[in-house]
């Protein structure tokens, strides 16, 4: 069960690491702007 838990811990650093955008810096008028171009919770 080690194994699972690792690999299904190692794909979701990687889902974060390229999908979910960075934000540090942004007002979240930028976020909500770039999520709504995204199409993302528009």
């Amino acid at each position: 069960t080690f194994y699972i838990y690792s690999a299904v811990s190692a794909v979701a650093i990687v889902f974060v690491l390229k999908l979910v955008p960075e934000t540090r810096a942004r007002t979240l008028e930028e976020i909500q702007s770039s999520m709504a171009s995204l199409g993302i919770f528009s």
